[in-house]
């Protein structure tokens, strides 16, 4: 009798849902088309996220304007990644959204559908990221463009064709996918524990992303240098920093950065004024 009853409530579980296929396209649709348009420094895709996710946030929680309030804020929240490939995002934190307004506040909490949008949106841009600009975008140019320069006007164009007919079918299948995967198996996933497995180790890729986009973008060197030996030899001090840690100084500028950021809070504004006066006076004692 106990095992019918289980039953019969996991089967009610598994077909009383509140999002529409219609509702999934519109947030889609969206996302895609607004990405990069409200990018900020403090926020980066932030508001493009808050903007795909309001009809569906407005549609779950319609009875419950407190949660509603609290969906918008954690979905208005920095937040940045691949187009394409973070998408599947967008889906499962939907499908938490609404299982979370079917009577599971308990299981799904706000901090976990959080952390969980955070702890994957680093490894998803690495990954889209790579593919993209790396396959996607270069193999078609490399077919393509000696094409184009023979005198063939489509071939110019054909690359680009590519590229948006990807990211497009990609990201709404990804978004799908995301949706269906959560709906089906995300009470499952969250008794079993294996979502912390996933968040522990997105985070962890996530920081090494972190660390090699720093080590990319961020260029830090000095002009010191001082003679040395009889001879009058000239050494620089970059060379010296080099030899015991490559790219040192832009590694320590990134940590201050996060230093003080933990330290005073997300000030971005101020961090960003306080880099350029050290900047334009250690250029000023050419130091760097």
């Amino acid at each position: 009798m106990m095992s019918e009853q289980t039953t019969t409530t996991q089967v009610r579980e598994e077909k009383e849902t509140l999002i529409t296929k219609h509702d999934l396209v519109k947030a889609w649709w969206r996302w895609t088309t607004a990405v990069e348009v409200p990018v900020s420094f403090d926020r980066m895709q932030a508001l493009a996220f808050g903007y795909s996710m309001n009809p569906v946030m407005r549609k779950i929680y319609k009875d419950k304007p407190e949660e509603l309030k609290e969906a918008m804020q954690r979905h208005t929240s920095m937040f940045n990644t691949n187009c394409d490939w973070g998408s599947i995002i967008h889906g499962i934190t939907i499908s938490l959204e609404e299982q979370r307004a079917l009577g599971h506040e308990d299981e799904i909490t706000p901090s976990m559908i959080q952390s969980l949008k955070l702890g994957l949106m680093g490894p998803l841009a690495g990954i889209g990221d790579s593919v993209d600009q790396g396959i996607v975008a270069t193999i078609p140019l490399a077919i393509f463009v000696p094409m184009a320069q023979e005198g063939s006007i489509i071939a110019a164009f054909i690359p680009g064709l590519i590229y948006i007919a990807w990211s497009y079918l990609w990201s709404w299948t990804l978004f799908k996918k995301g949706y269906t995967l959560g709906k089906n198996s995300v009470l499952e996933i969250l008794h079993s524990g294996a979502i912390k497995k996933v968040i522990d180790i997105a985070s962890i890729v996530g920081l090494f992303m972190i660390g090699c986009l720093s080590a990319s973008y961020v260029k830090v060197s000095t002009i010191l240098e001082f003679t040395s030996g009889a001879d009058g030899a000239v050494t620089t001090v970059q060379s010296i920093l080099d030899g015991i840690l490559p790219n040192m100084l832009p590694f320590a500028v990134v940590m201050g950065m996060y230093l003080y950021i933990t330290k005073r809070g997300p000030k971005f504004i101020r961090l960003m004024v306080y880099t350029m006066v050290i900047a334009i006076v250690l250029t000023f004692f050419h130091i760097i």
